[in-house]
């Protein structure tokens, strides 16, 4: 509608008039970029949080129920305790943590007649195997054969 004026004033408002167009075209653009881009970052987002919710809600409720945690291999445990001299066998092992790094042990472990008589020596090496595994709490209870409920 405005020819190229040839005065200043004419040739300002064409470049004003014309800055405006290219600003309007460039918001259009930028909002069709956004309709379509913001659905998508919107999916992905809420995926990565509800991916990431569901792995730590795993594992606090494997916590809340006293489950062994990934980092503690149970068999490789109990290989150790069943490679110490004197023991016979094992039973009620519980492995778990109280909140995810302190974790703790229980068992009764089963010892032949000579090595119940010092049951502190035999306490002491399943502690230092358990260092190994990164257990820092046990509770451990030598038995005599005799006076068991089971052995593994």
């Amino acid at each position: 509608m405005l020819k190229k004026g040839e005065s200043l004033n004419e040739k300002v408002l064409s470049w004003h008039l014309l800055e405006d167009v290219l600003a309007w075209v460039g918001i259009l653009v930028g909002a069709l970029i956004i309709y379509v881009i913001d659905p998508i970052l919107t999916v992905g987002l809420t995926g990565s949080i509800l991916y990431n919710v569901n792995k730590k809600l795993r594992e606090a409720i494997n916590i809340l129920m006293q489950g062994v945690l990934k980092n503690i291999n149970l068999d490789d445990v109990k290989k150790d305790i069943l490679s110490i001299k004197g023991r016979i066998g094992f039973h009620n092992i519980h492995i778990w943590s109280l909140e995810g790094e302190t974790n703790i042990f229980t068992a009764h472990v089963v010892l032949d007649d000579e090595t119940l008589k010092r049951p502190e020596e035999v306490k002491q090496t399943i502690k230092e195997a358990l260092k190994k595994h990164h257990i820092e709490h046990n509770t451990i209870e030598p038995e005599s054969k005799y006076h068991c409920t089971g052995i593994v």
